[in-house]
């Protein structure tokens, strides 16, 4: 666990990967909370999130490129809750 990141993006990290269409890894959890922290931080900036930039935190982050469409649905579903 990296402790610059708060636990609640671990717990939504591990909401999705109760959801996720591929399953989850241990050793992405660490990458899942780094981007999740990302997109929410800028979600409650009010910032635009292009397809680029989830790009490039997904890159930051570590995260496969694969999962960027999956967890916009998974927030999607998640922010409607």
């Amino acid at each position: 666990m990296n402790n610059d990141i708060a636990l609640k993006y671990y717990d939504i990290a591990d909401e999705y990967a109760t959801e996720a269409a591929k399953p989850v890894s241990d050793a992405e959890r660490d990458a899942l909370a780094h981007y999740f922290q990302q997109l929410i931080t800028r979600l409650m900036n009010n910032e635009e999130i292009s397809e680029e930039a989830q790009q490039e935190m997904a890159t930051l982050a570590g995260v496969d490129a694969q999962r960027i469409d999956d967890i916009a649905e998974f927030l999607n579903r998640w922010g409607n809750e």
